[in-house]
């Protein structure tokens, strides 16, 4: 009998191996599962992609609030991934311009310009050299400034610091590069602002994006857009030094890039074009 006993396993080896059969089981459970997750979020993060470069096209900030949410869920799913903050506030930035001067939006607008800062701070929280995050937060105080210009000298400071150090993070990056420039086109000349400088800034980064591949579509880290931003803002830069034939000229090659930017095709491109001729506003 005593030999019996002695053979049969003790209480605490059958939890062991219990235990070890669980982990099994579980581990092959999550090794499978993120295969069927990454495909779908793939698919989804490709999708948000395209649908917020499709509201930029057509310039509706219904559209880019539309793209953001589809992000801010896929952050909300992955909250420790630091691309879906990114992405909900890259679309921020892009529909805050949109919505900032109307009075019926100029409320919801400072809420999502705020968030976006606050989603910039939670990347580099997680990833601290993410140099698009440290330009991007940049680009988005520029913005905070219309809502409260009483922050000029401490924002534009930290500003002016936070773009240095993104570009030497990533000195080719070429939204860096052209965040930068748009800051330069809206600070004052006293600063080193202005069209002139801001113009060679956007030069820069139209190279940089000609060195540029494309990325991923499904993949949130894949970060590409930009390129018909650079020559769209550089138009802007030569229209406002009355440069109107460079203006024209980058307009028609930021329809290159994309010919579906409907700002460029629709308003800037055809006011060039007027001037041109004689037959703009002076």
């Amino acid at each position: 009998m005593r030999t019996r006993f002695a053979s049969r396993p003790s209480l605490s080896t059958v939890f062991v191996v219990l235990a070890l059969l669980v982990a099994a089981v579980t581990a092959v459970a999550l090794a499978a599962r993120p295969a069927h997750a990454s495909a779908a979020d793939a698919a989804a993060v490709a999708a948000a992609k395209g649908a917020l470069q499709t509201a930029v096209d057509h310039g509706k900030a219904q559209e880019i609030l539309a793209a953001r949410a589809q992000f801010a869920a896929l952050s909300a799913a992955a909250p420790e991934q630091p691309a879906f903050h990114y992405w909900v506030a890259l679309a921020s930035w892009r529909a805050v311009p949109l919505m900032m001067n109307e009075e019926a939006s100029k409320a919801q607008a400072k809420k999502i310009c705020k968030d976006a800062i606050e989603r910039c701070d939670k990347v580099l929280a997680r990833a601290p050299k993410h140099a698009d995050a440290i330009a991007l937060k940049a680009g988005l105080q520029g913005l905070w400034l219309s809502f409260d210009p009483g922050a000029m000298m401490s924002l534009g400071m930290q500003m002016g610091q936070a773009m240095e150090r993104a570009r030497a993070l990533e000195p080719a990056n070429p939204r860096v590069a052209f965040l930068d420039g748009i800051n330069t086109f809206h600070k004052p000349g006293f600063v080193g602002g202005g069209a002139d400088k801001a113009r060679v800034i956007f030069d820069e980064a139209i190279v940089l994006f000609a060195r540029t591949a494309p990325g991923e579509a499904g993949n949130p880290e894949a970060i590409a857009w930009g390129a018909d931003d650079a020559f769209l803002w550089a138009g802007r830069a030569a229209m406002k030094e009355k440069d109107y034939a460079a203006a024209r000229a980058y307009f028609q090659k930021a329809l290159g890039a994309n010919p579906n930017n409907g700002w460029v095709r629709h308003s800037l491109l055809p006011n060039a074009e007027k001037q041109l001729a004689g037959k703009g506003d002076s």
